[in-house]
């Protein structure tokens, strides 16, 4: 199912959307070469309209958005795919795979073909916060769904392991920078904590193996250099 979007948050709020909500998504844009990025960040829907992001400033993806400021903003279910995007730099020698990833219908960017809902949206401004994150202001463009759309069955399995992935991206980028190494290893004990409860509520699942996956790939970059 794809249906333009028209400005009409009644639309968005069949999904589940709600104003001032931060949504968990896989933000995909293109790199210089034409190849696609995918990074996993919070959406947070302003109005009717707009969509805002908090970007770190280091992030590839803002690097992206400042040469092509466009982006398509996906939801899935899929927990491996927020791993896998989380990781990509040590899961894969170069680019993310090509067939992720199918061209969006409004903006120059491209999508995943596993998106159960996707946003297209365009930057129309982005302001500095500090010295570590930007605010990226977007202008959705059109809304594409499967014919599910996003799954709404809860599982704290998913809501944990979702959290770890997204401690894990602040330790990316905190564990080289030496004043931020007792937030780094706060964020390294929540991670343990929920692997423990993850492996109570969901053992031998996808969940679990994500978590172990997970704090072994932490480990290689908490390593000395």
């Amino acid at each position: 199912m794809s249906m333009r979007f028209q400005a009409d948050l009644g639309q968005l709020s069949t999904f589940g959307f709600q104003k001032t909500v931060i949504y968990e998504s896989i933000v995909t844009t293109l790199n210089s070469d034409c190849t696609s990025n995918a990074a996993p960040m919070g959406i947070t829907l302003q109005d009717e309209k707009h969509l805002t992001l908090t970007i770190f400033n280091t992030s590839k993806t803002l690097q992206n958005l400042k040469t092509n400021p466009y982006a398509v903003i996906n939801f899935t279910c899929d927990i491996e795919l927020f791993y896998k995007t989380v990781f990509k730099k040590t899961l894969f020698t170069g680019n993310l795979p090509l067939e992720w990833f199918v061209p969006a219908e409004y903006v120059a960017a491209k999508k995943l073909q596993a998106a159960e809902v996707a946003l297209e949206v365009t930057v129309i401004d982005s302001k500095p916060l500090n010295d570590e994150k930007t605010l990226v202001i977007c202008r959705i463009e059109h809304l594409t769904s499967s014919p599910i759309g996003v799954s709404q069955l809860y599982s704290r399995a998913f809501a944990l392991t979702l959290e770890a992935l997204i401690n894990a991206t602040r330790i990316e980028t905190y564990h080289t920078n030496s004043q931020k190494q007792a937030q780094t290893n706060k964020l390294a004990e929540q991670i343990f904590d929920y692997a423990q409860i993850v492996e109570r509520v969901a053992p031998n699942s996808i969940y679990t193996t994500v978590m172990v996956e997970m704090q072994k790939q932490i480990a290689l970059w908490r390593q000395p250099q």
